[in-house]
């Protein structure tokens, strides 16, 4: 049997957004469901840093909101993401969110990539 991209990936992958917004992260899911994952700041200098609220994950250095959150998507996993939105309330109940005209990229994750366990630890 020949071993083709469904054997070694998973069949589903699951859409999201990423936002950066007056100083916050959040995401958005394919429910319309947004959650705020952290901060976004300055750094003296100039350039940017994250801080994620739900595992403490951060990195610096980007020049770009868009460069920091590319660098949140190739780190960020499906079970950790997928928990947060389980655990962290529903952002659009906030009068004060605004995500129009907000940095974002689009992304996918695998929802069980390869060697990933049923159970994550980093939650």
């Amino acid at each position: 049997m020949a071993n083709d991209d469904t054997t070694t990936r998973s069949p589903v992958r699951q859409p999201f957004l990423l936002y950066a917004a007056k100083g916050r992260i959040y995401a958005r899911n394919r429910t319309q469901k947004v959650i705020d994952l952290g901060a976004i700041t300055r750094e003296d200098g100039g350039s940017f840093r994250y801080l994620l609220d739900g595992n403490q994950q951060s990195d610096g250095g980007f020049f770009t909101e868009e460069e920091a959150l590319q660098a949140i998507a190739r780190s960020v996993r499906f079970l950790w993401l997928d928990g947060q939105f389980t655990a962290v309330a529903d952002a659009r109940d906030d009068a004060n969110l605004d995500l129009d005209g907000a940095t974002r990229i689009s992304i996918e994750l695998d929802e069980m990539p390869p060697g990933e366990r049923a159970v994550d630890a980093t939650v």
